[in-house]
């Protein structure tokens, strides 16, 4: 599921922005959580980690230039996407390298071209979407929410930070669409996301205090993926 932030201190605005948000992901078919905030002191004192953030550049008590910078220090991979009345303001966003702006009030349009750029930024960044066709009904869900995915009584299982959904489907098929620098097979019924993992023996590696084996047939090509990735992201 996708997380989106709108931050505005006018609640008109903010709520025609959420509409047309609303609007946007219903016809893409992905699942999101919007929350809106009308401060900046509330969203930076909020835990969620966002996914895209909408931030009205003029407010009161922390605008949203301030908000930005504060938000780079504790996520650096938000889509940030500026909201304003007078276009002059946004050339800041470059500071805090935001993706975009949209003049107020928000139009279905703008909002289409911005969430496009956003959506493609997302799936280059290894935050791809996908849809999942549970018993439940279909669910989106992030790459990047993915911490491993295994074979059981011949349905796939994925673990996520939100849960373990059930689906039809082949583990071959689900690893030829993730991010190959980010997720590796670790024997022939596990698909692991290398951003989760928090330990690695020569037998087993470890995500979210489950134990998970490896094979011989997998190790050497694991145990090089794992220290490429653990190279990329210092």
């Amino acid at each position: 599921m996708l997380l989106i932030a709108i931050v505005d201190d006018d609640p008109k605005d903010a709520a025609q922005l959420k509409g047309c948000v609303e609007e946007y992901y219903k016809a893409h078919d992905h699942a999101v959580m919007i929350q809106e905030y009308h401060d900046g002191l509330d969203f930076i004192r909020s835990t969620e980690t966002y996914d895209i953030i909408f931030l009205d550049i003029q407010m009161g008590k922390l605008d949203g230039l301030e908000t930005a910078r504060l938000v780079r220090k504790i996520n650096r991979d938000a889509i940030l996407i500026f909201v304003t009345n007078m276009a002059q303001f946004a050339i800041k966003g470059y500071e805090v390298d935001a993706l975009d702006f949209i003049l107020k009030p928000a139009s279905l349009a703008s909002i289409n071209y911005v969430l496009d750029k956003a959506m493609r930024r997302l799936d280059n960044s290894g935050r791809a979407m996908f849809s999942l066709k549970t018993a439940d009904g279909t669910i989106s869900l992030s790459a990047n929410d993915i911490m491993y995915v295994e074979v059981f009584d011949h349905n796939l299982i994925y673990h996520t930070t939100r849960g373990d959904h059930n689906v039809r489907g082949r583990l071959g098929d689900v690893a030829s669409k993730l991010d190959p620098d980010k997720f590796v097979m670790c024997n022939r019924s596990f698909v692991v996301n290398l951003r989760h993992v928090s330990s690695v023996t020569a037998d087993y590696l470890v995500i979210g205090g489950s134990r998970i084996p490896i094979s011989k047939s997998h190790r050497k090509e694991l145990m090089k993926r794992f220290s490429s990735f653990l190279g990329d992201s210092l």
